[in-house]
């Protein structure tokens, strides 16, 4: 039990000491002076949200899931030849 806990543990000191992605100018002058995006009422935004199906789309896929189900057991049935 010790040999795993102390593999896991120099793997993890040797991964520490791995160099990190070079993240200074990983964004252009143009992004960083950009003007922050405005905020929106959270009203607008749900106002504008599509509206909810008048079916439940769940009902449609379980069907065509058990008539796949009876297609597959049909074929698993059938005489091979």
């Amino acid at each position: 039990m010790l040999r795993p806990a102390l593999l896991l543990a120099a793997i993890a000191a040797l991964s520490a000491c791995a160099p990190g992605p070079a993240v200074e100018n990983a964004s252009s002058p143009a992004v960083t002076a950009a003007a922050y995006p405005k905020l929106v009422p959270l009203d607008a935004v749900l106002a504008a949200a599509p509206p909810a199906p008048a079916s439940d789309p769940a009902a449609t896929v379980e069907a065509r899931a058990a008539l796949l189900k009876a297609r597959a057991e049909a074929l698993r049935a059938a005489p091979q030849g």
